[in-house]
């Protein structure tokens, strides 16, 4: 676990120091994108890409998938920052293993201690200030620059949290209940949660628990939308900002312009007109996740349902360019033809093996197959490391 930890590390501090290098060069020549935009912007990107990964892996779990695919997946997990990926504790110690609703619990008491942290560091950094010899102009621009920093971290943390919050909400809801029978008559029959057969759907220890569930429904609603209804206040100022490449959010009496600018990971890279795509990109990935555990077909219809909808929103995007950057809508369409790909396996690996000829079916799970999976999933963050290898060279 240390050594994997350290070596997602060092390529994150490797990655972070050619972004910033490239980057900085870049803004040493022309005024454009401030660095911190440019890092989240991609950051953003590649992480939105590897959780989708995971999360139609999860959600079609009954599907073999190739095993250098599962294993991507098994490592995108850590960019949901699931602490019992990162750490399992159940390991050394099997009493501590949890079930699905433990696994919702410890998430929500991650965003929980994140949102606690962020007001205890708030509160230290006013009362310091406070007491320092400071005009009162001073006090007002510090405690601002406080808050503004407060507010990215706490959002972009949240941000990266929210589909396994997700997930792991319409895992323990009853939608994602099966039912269970022991005879044929299907007189003897119960329900279970389909991503833990551990929890019985039909206790009164369930239906108690499930009521932490529902208010989990109501924090992942609620996020996007405060969100939205946040930058759709300044909608006018924000659409002006983008079209003359302003880094500053002006103050707007009717929203805190500190949380405006610690939303800015959410729209600065959009072109003007296209401020709100992140909320309709967070609804694609909430769809092609969560939505698809709530369905619960085991049929190549739903795979092929979910492969359907992801073309059509690569289309889309490819029509409407939402992206100002060439690079990074280069990126983004490459993580969608990806994702249209994943599915495409998930599809075709559904196809009874008595419907494959016979002269087909031992090259399905070769090592020529393993090898372009794994490149293919790769190719994201490839990509990244690519663009900002050649510039730092250059």
């Amino acid at each position: 676990m240390l050594g994997q930890l350290s070596i997602l590390a060092t390529v994150l501090v490797i990655l972070f120091v050619i972004i910033v290098y490239t980057s900085k060069q870049k803004s040493n020549k022309l005024e454009g994108r401030p660095l911190l935009d440019i890092i989240l912007g991609r950051l953003k990107i590649v992480i939105s890409f590897y959780q989708a990964t995971f999360g139609v892996l999860e959600a079609f779990s009954y599907i073999k998938w190739p095993e250098s695919l599962a294993l991507i997946g098994k490592y995108s997990e850590i960019l949901q920052l699931n602490v019992l990926q990162i750490a399992p504790l159940h390991c050394p110690f099997p009493n501590l293993e949890l079930d699905a609703f433990g696994s919702l619990f410890v998430m929500l008491g991650v965003n929980t201690a994140a949102i606690t942290l962020a007001l205890v560091v708030y509160g230290h950094m006013k009362l310091f200030l406070s007491q320092n010899k400071l005009s009162d102009g001073q006090k007002v621009l510090k405690t601002s620059q406080a808050k503004e920093l407060i507010y990215r971290n706490l959002f972009f943390f949240l941000y990266i949290t929210y589909l396994s919050t997700c997930s792991k909400t319409a895992g323990v809801l009853p939608l994602a209940c099966q039912t269970v029978c022991l005879d044929e008559k299907e007189e003897n029959c119960q329900r279970f949660l389909k991503v833990d057969f551990n929890v019985n759907c039909t206790g009164p220890e369930y239906h108690q628990l499930v009521i932490v569930a529902y208010c989990a429904v109501f924090y992942i609603t609620f996020l996007p939308t405060a969100s939205w209804i946040v930058l759709w206040k300044q909608r006018r100022k924000l659409c002006r900002d983008i079209s003359e490449g302003k880094n500053e959010i002006s103050h707007h009496q009717e929203t805190s312009p500190e949380a405006v600018t610690g939303l800015r990971f959410l729209f600065e890279n959009y072109n003007s007109h296209s401020w709100y795509w992140e909320l309709i990109e967070t609804v694609r990935k909430v769809i092609l996740t969560s939505g698809l555990i709530l369905v619960g077909g085991e049929s190549r219809a739903y795979v092929g349902l979910a492969c359907v909808i992801s073309g059509l929103y690569g289309m889309f995007f490819a029509y409407k360019r939402p992206i100002a950057d060439p690079f990074e809508n280069t990126l983004m369409l490459t993580s969608l033809g990806v994702t249209f790909v994943n599915l495409g396996i998930g599809a075709v690996s559904r196809i009874p093996k008595e419907g494959v000829p016979s002269s087909i079916d031992p090259y399905v799970d070769n090592i020529t197959f393993k090898a372009l999976v794994f490149v293919a999933n790769s190719l994201v963050i490839g990509l990244l490391v690519g663009k900002h290898t050649v510039s730092f060279s250059l």
